[in-house]
Order: structure tokens, then sequence, then C-alpha cells
């Protein structure tokens, strides 16, 4: 029997991040089964506003579609207490995100598969490549360990 294919998921939240963070992870156990989670990073919102975020990427396998994927996810964010109006200064935090970064193989431009974040922010890119050192992303011909290295050397996100 073949193993379902990977599937990492980025998980971030500046409000209780901790406490977030480790809910979330029990609700994709709860609905995936086994999870691996990565190191977990302090980042700074990419806005400027609000506190730090912390950052981490799931591994879990399945053999769902993308789409019920990112539906599981949603409806995990809904239940966390996601709030999916725009921040404002009155509302500065979001309590808990999770994005779909990789399905398997799945390259699909309509799904943001693999996700374009992956490779452009390290908080994303380096956890999953402690995950997933190995995974060749498809538009860029190289592994994530690979990707990981080439941001390091090309930025300073040494201690990220």
């Amino acid at each position: 029997m073949a193993h379902p294919p990977p599937i990492l998921i980025g998980i971030g939240s500046n409000d209780y991040p901790e406490r977030a963070i480790g809910k979330a992870e029990q609700a994709l156990r709860d609905a995936f089964g086994e999870v691996s989670l990565s190191h977990v990073l302090r980042t700074a919102p990419l806005d400027g506003r609000g506190p730090d975020y912390l950052n981490a990427v799931a591994l879990v396998h399945s053999d769902r579609t993308p789409t019920e994927i990112i539906a599981i996810l949603k409806a995990i964010e809904d239940r966390l207490g996601r709030q999916r109006q725009q921040p404002t200064d009155a509302i500065p935090r979001i309590v808990i995100d999770l994005d779909l970064l990789i399905a398997g193989d799945v390259c699909d431009g309509s799904l943001d598969l693999p996700a374009p974040d992956l490779t452009a922010r390290p908080f994303c890119l380096f956890p999953a490549a402690e995950l997933l050192p190995n995974w060749l992303h498809p538009r860029h011909h190289a592994t994530l360990r690979e990707l990981a290295d080439q941001a390091r050397d090309h930025n300073s996100f040494a201690n990220n």
C-alpha cells in the first residue's frame, strides 16, 4: 500500500501564539492523524503592526484533494477563532492562520500550489526544509534544502 503524499501546512499566530499553535497542532492531528511540527520561528508582522508572530510548518500525510484540505484548514481556523476581516488598529490580530504550502507533487496555479509564499518567506521555507529537505520544488527545480541554503547565502536570515 502506497504511503499518502506529504502535505505541508504553514501555521502562524500572533495572539497567544504558543497556545494557538498547540491547539492548531492538535486539530491537525484530529483531522489527519500523525503530525510532525517544525521548530517554531518568531517573526515581526509583515505590515509592522501588532505583536510578533510565531510560525511553524506541520507535515501530515493525506490522500485528500487540495480543495478538501483547504476546506479542513478553514474549518480549523474558524473553530479556533480566526478573524477574517482586515486587521485595523482596533483589530490587530488573526488568532491563527493555516496555509496549504505543499500537497504532494500537485502543481496548480489556480490553487497556489505549491504556495508562492513557500520560497518567498523564510518563516515558511526554513521550517518546510526542516521537514521535507529532499522535496523537489516543481517550479524552482531544486530541493527545499537547496532553496533554504540559497536563501541563507543570499540574505541575512541566519537567525531564523
